[in-house]
């Protein structure tokens, strides 16, 4: 059987990339804080990374938007978007595989894309925690942004059917989920640059505590009225958590009005340093 050995919470606004400056202190903050997570990274040697996460009506479009879409196949490449630099990824193909054979299984009907381009919010966290672009990885959309969008039920689901699969896969593979989007932050609006950091600290004394079932109470509508059109983002966040319900540590949280985002970053387990 396949091994979870770790999952991750990471916000993944370009700006961390594009408008980088090493002299700001919570630019700092935030990058050491990725240095720490591809530290471990290296010392946990996964086989694949599950990366769920969001995208901007890059790879889809109104013609077609998938609520939950799985990435097959051999490769993707990054859009090259917003700053951050196209890359090749591997994908591990036959975890994503059986991910959309076994979801059917369990009530998901999963949409695919093969070979899928995928664009900042995965390229941004991966060029910060796996510059190599070495280890293959699973990409996961979920629609954060196009209504209507389900509720953060349908995410934690999605994440226990990920931690089913994850058992069920060949030998001791060793899998390692990344969920990335959020804080608070208001797109394409007049609130843009905005943060909302009661919300961010609400929502990260949940993820501190292991509270679960907190976040997934919590309605879009008041989401977005309290933090933004971005951060139902969190979602992404809620599928890692709901996979091993455990307490989490956050290794860094910083409100930055130049990123327009409140930005954070989080080990969701395991709970100890490994």
């Amino acid at each position: 059987m396949g091994v979870l050995v770790a999952g991750y919470g990471v916000s993944h606004t370009a700006m961390m990339i594009r408008k980088y400056r090493p002299e700001d202190s919570g630019h700092q903050t935030v990058h050491r804080a990725f240095g720490r997570l591809r530290e471990e990274l290296d010392r946990l040697a996964p086989d694949l990374i599950v990366v769920i996460s969001s995208e901007h009506l890059n790879s889809f479009g109104y013609e077609a938007f998938p609520q939950i879409c799985v990435g097959i196949g051999e490769s993707c490449t990054g859009w090259g978007d917003a700053g951050v630099a196209s890359a090749r990824v591997s994908l591990a193909g036959g975890f994503a595989a059986q991910l959309l054979e076994d979801g059917l299984d369990a009530g998901f009907d999963l949409a695919f894309s093969a070979n899928p381009r995928i664009d900042h919010a995965f390229m941004a966290p991966l060029t910060l925690l796996r510059p190599e672009m070495d280890i293959p990885v699973v990409p996961v959309f979920q629609n954060a942004s196009t209504e209507p969008l389900p509720p953060l039920r349908r995410s934690a689901d999605l994440g226990e059917l990920i931690r089913d699969v994850v058992a069920r896969r060949p030998g001791a593979e060793r899998v390692v989920l990344l969920g990335t989007g959020g804080l608070s932050h208001w797109v394409g609006t007049p609130q843009m640059g905005a943060v909302n950091t009661d919300f961010d600290g609400r929502f990260l004394e949940c993820v501190r505590g292991g509270d679960l079932d907190a976040i997934v109470a919590m309605k879009t509508a008041y989401i977005v009225a309290e933090a933004g059109n971005g951060a139902p983002e969190i979602r992404n966040w809620v599928t890692v958590m709901a996979a091993q319900p455990s307490r989490g540590t956050v290794l860094a949280y910083e409100p930055v009005p130049d990123w327009a985002t409140g930005i954070a970053l989080a080990r969701l387990y395991p709970e100890l340093e490994p």
